[in-house]
């Protein structure tokens, strides 16, 4: 009798929505990283045609990439890491040379 009441009863099926919530949480760390990568191609394609356009999407594309660095799997942090620092390298060039050439102009 008292083994009944200590005994809890399983529930079928409890497990399976976490499951699934676990494993879609998963694929969108990959495309909020594929996402970044993207970006990253965009800014710098964007950068040949206007430094402001270049420097708002690679500041897009470093905070989708800090969202996918969350990720469990090795190769989702790398792709988001390359693509931060990639971006990361575009906006520092493009702000410096945007800066250089404002000053400069002011200067004359």
């Amino acid at each position: 009798m008292t083994d009944s009441i200590h005994t809890p009863e399983t529930v079928p099926g409890a497990g399976a929505e976490n499951a699934t919530a676990t494993a879609g949480s998963k694929g969108s760390f990959v495309w909020l990283a594929i996402l970044s990568l993207i970006l990253t191609l965009v800014a710098w394609i964007a950068g040949s045609y206007s430094g402001i356009a270049a420097i708002a999407i690679s500041a897009a594309a470093i905070v989708a990439g800090a969202f996918a660095l969350r990720s469990h799997r090795r190769g989702v942090r790398n792709t988001a890491i390359t693509s931060i620092i990639a971006a990361a390298v575009l906006l520092v060039v493009v702000a410096a040379f945007m800066i250089v050439i404002y000053m400069g102009l002011k200067a004359v």
